[in-house]
């Protein structure tokens, strides 16, 4: 039950620190995604928790776009 939450949660708040830090949407996806695989030991875990895994990188990969669109329309 821990893994799924972990894996529910982290890589979209990583995926978010991550394109603050790095100013990149793409690299951010990239370094959560091997931050997660790194974490959990590679594919050694269920189908199931590897795709959640994945769907949560998606969400903070979209929450990451729409923070960077925001910030544009600040700076302009």
């Amino acid at each position: 039950m821990q893994e799924i939450l972990a894996a529910l949660l982290i890589p979209a708040i990583v995926a978010v620190v991550f394109t603050r830090v790095t100013y990149n949407k793409y690299v951010s996806l990239g370094l959560a995604l091997l931050f997660m695989w790194a974490i959990f030991g590679g594919f050694d875990h269920p189908i199931h928790l590897i795709l959640i895994t994945i769907l949560s990188a998606l969400i903070g990969f979209y929450f990451s776009r729409k923070i960077q669109k925001q910030n544009k329309k600040k700076i302009k």
